[in-house]
């Protein structure tokens, strides 16, 4: 019989193996191949890629301003300031991503009121 736990420590272990491998000299290409890679390998679909590369990019804009416990308006004020072409791009895409999210959490709730609905 297999352990329920084996997939959920391999993955744990292929993780960590992951992390430590020295990304200090690989260039930004080998990079996008490797996140690619990763993605085929999870199986995302392609609105869960956009999803996850637009997150990404907003909060690594805005990591450098979100220290010393600034809100989020005041870390894009900073970013705003320092570099108005990111914050241009973190605006345009800002709304989409809290949409789909947002219509994501939706259908999550309607599909909880369904089973419950069903199951009463």
């Amino acid at each position: 019989m297999t352990d329920p736990d084996y997939k959920d420590s391999t993955s744990k272990n292929t993780f960590r193996r992951f992390l430590d491998i020295d990304f200090t000299n690989v260039d930004s290409e080998t990079i996008a191949e490797l996140l690619s890679a990763i993605f085929d390998t999870a199986a995302l679909s392609r609105e869960d890629r956009v999803q996850l590369l637009g997150s990404t990019l907003v909060m690594e804009a805005l990591k450098p301003h979100w220290i010393d416990g600034n809100s989020p308006g005041t870390a894009h004020r900073l970013l705003r300031s320092s570099d108005p072409e990111l914050a241009a791009t973190v605006e345009a895409i800002a709304p989409m991503l809290l949409s789909r999210a947002e219509s994501r959490e939706n259908a999550r709730k309607a599909v909880k009121a369904v089973e419950e609905l069903l199951s009463s």
